[in-house]
């Protein structure tokens, strides 16, 4: 099995994932320098680990056991072989936390994730969401040998450390949902630095820097009733402009077209469709199985044709199948002529005891 796609417990724990975050960026931004010599100048780590006060096995696994050969409990020339600490050394300790309700936002926010589908591939999904945020509290403890050691590594934090840093984890369990979360923190401007002026051979006491530090981060809470795939995708949008009923108009309804690409417009009649009936490709024909299209001839429907009243919100489509064919207007609300040229096309609606013109193609309309 693949690295990525192991799966432990701990890996929905998003407090415990901010801690190490957390032990993580201060193991790599704090050390400081010391001359052993004339000559040489030794830059000395600090690790960083969480509070080991009463789990035994971290004991155990970090300190006991620690060989060149693993944790086997072999002698080793480089490692002690006993239960010793390691001095500089960082304790992080997590004392409290709080959810800071004035940060709060629109919990219909949209967040993307991963997880892992049941082929063992991981897949991107969107889902609604609120981050909840949250404060943690930690008190941070370095242990060191002396006075000197406690001032430069003092300085060192001061340097390096004031006065806010992030960092980002990934957090969340394959199954559920994966993604990543930004924390920050910042240092106080006060600092404990404790030194030991009375103790005696058997005294334990050490040189410590002690200062509390605040971790704001965040808790989401993903809507997956809304959770939609990544794949999902629009290829293309359609949209109409109909021209308006005022003065004389001629001319097809505009259709624009957003696709992947690019934007296209194109001169359609969304109601009819060019068929083969017709010489011109660009005359339209109705529609099969449309019993409110009225086909009009110049040839047969000599003069003016009227149009008998309809019912309620009856819609009708007049269409000039040869020559140009004018309609009797007595029964229509504001045109004054109306003349449907060869191919062209007329929908109309009766409301109110007359007709009103919906759209218009390849028609002269005088108002």
């Amino acid at each position: 099995m693949a690295s990525y796609n192991l799966k432990y417990n701990s890996d929905d724990s998003i407090i415990r994932h901010t801690i190490i975050g957390l032990l993580a960026d201060l193991n790599n931004k704090v050390y400081f320098y010391r001359q052993l010599d004339a000559d040489t100048r030794k830059a000395i780590d600090i690790p960083f680990y969480y509070s080991i006060i009463g789990d035994d096995q971290f004991l155990r696994d970090n300190f006991l056991f620690s060989t060149a050969t693993g944790p086997d409990c072999h002698p080793s020339i480089a490692f002690a072989d006993g239960n010793y600490d390691v001095v500089p050394r960082g304790v992080v300790n997590l004392t409290g936390m709080s959810i800071d309700a004035d940060k709060l936002v629109n919990k219909r926010n949209v967040g993307s994730y991963t997880k892992m589908n049941s082929d063992g591939a991981m897949e991107g999904y969107t889902a609604e969401f609120e981050m909840i945020p949250i404060t943690l509290s930690v008190d941070l403890e370095i242990l060191v040998s002396s006075t000197l050691d406690a001032f430069k590594i003092t300085e060192r934090l001061i340097k390096t450390l004031y006065k806010s840093n992030s960092f980002n984890v990934e957090v969340g369990h394959l199954n559920e949902a994966t993604y990543r979360l930004n924390s920050y923190y910042a240092i106080p401007e006060d600092f404990e630095i404790q030194t030991p002026i009375d103790f005696t051979f058997e005294d334990k006491d050490k040189y410590k820097i002690s200062f509390p530090v605040e971790i704001n981060s965040f808790i989401p809470s993903f809507d997956f009733d809304s959770e939609r795939h990544v794949g999902n995708r629009m290829f293309e949008i359609l949209s109409s402009t109909i021209p308006t009923n005022s003065g004389t108009t001629s001319g097809s309804i505009e259709t624009s077209k957003i696709t992947e690409d690019t934007i296209t417009g194109v001169m359609v009649n969304k109601v009819l469709k060019p068929g083969a009936d017709f010489n011109q490709e660009s005359n339209p024909q109705a529609p099969s199985g449309l019993d409110n299209v009225l086909p009009l001839n110049s040839t047969v429907n000599t003069g003016l044709v009227v149009i008998q009243n309809g019912s309620y919100n009856q819609e009708k489509i007049l269409i000039s199948t040869s020559g140009t064919v004018s309609i009797d207007t007595s029964n229509f609300a504001g045109a004054t002529s109306i003349s449907i040229l060869e191919g062209g096309a007329v929908n109309i609606k009766f409301y109110s005891g007359q007709w009103y013109i919906i759209s218009s193609s390849n028609t002269t309309i005088n108002y």
